[in-house]
C-alpha cells in the first residue's frame, strides 16, 4: 500500500453518489454495482473498498489494487455475456479530474452499445477526461504517473 493520505479506512462511510447496493459483487478490496445512470448497455461501477479520491492520487503501490479492479470488471462482463478483451464490446476506464463527478476513485465497466453520442464520446479514450483503464495500469508498472 502506498502513504497517500487520501486513503481512509472503510469505515468511514462512502460520498452518497456511491451508494451500495445489497448483494452487490465484491472481493476483499473492491466492490462492484450499477451504475445509477447507466450510458450503455450494461454500465457497472467497480471501486476500493479504502477511499482513494482519483486516479491522480494512485501510485506504483497501487498496481495490484487496479489489476484487481480491472479483474473484477471483466469477470462481471463474461458472466453478463460480453467478451472482456473484445474493445468493440466494452470499456473499461475512469474520468479524469477535473472531469470525474465523484470524489472517489470508480473503474466504469461499460457493455456496448451507448444510450446516445454523448455517452460514447463521454467513455472514449484520446480525450482529456476519460483514460482507458490498461493506460492507467501501464503507466503505474513503469513507474509513471497515472494521468
Amino acid at each position: 500500500m502506498n502513504s497517500h493520505t487520501s486513503k481512509v479506512p472503510a469505515e468511514e462511510p462512502a460520498p452518497s453518489a456511491l451508494v451500495r447496493l445489497m448483494n452487490d459483487p465484491e472481493t476483499e478490496t473492491c466492490v462492484a454495482f450499477h451504475d445509477r445512470s447507466p450510458s450503455a448497455q450494461l454500465h457497472l461501477l467497480v471501486i476500493p473498498k479504502n477511499h482513494i479520491r482519483t486516479i491522480k492520487d494512485l501510485d506504483g503501490g497501487d498496481v495490484p489494487l487496479l489489476q484487481e479492479m480491472i479483474d473484477l470488471g471483466k469477470t462481471l462482463l463474461k458472466e453478463q455475456g460480453f467478451n472482456p478483451d473484445d474493445d468493440s464490446q466494452i470499456r473499461l476506464g475512469f474520468h479524469v479530474p477535473p472531469f470525474n463527478s465523484v470524489n472517489h476513485i470508480h473503474l466504469h465497466v461499460i457493455a456496448l452499445p451507448f444510450k446516445n453520442k454523448f455517452r460514447q464520446v463521454k467513455y472514449t479514450s484520446g480525450y482529456p477526461w476519460y483514460m482507458d483503464a490498461r493506460t492507467v495500469l501501464n503507466r503505474l508498472v513503469d513507474g509513471m504517473s497515472p494521468v
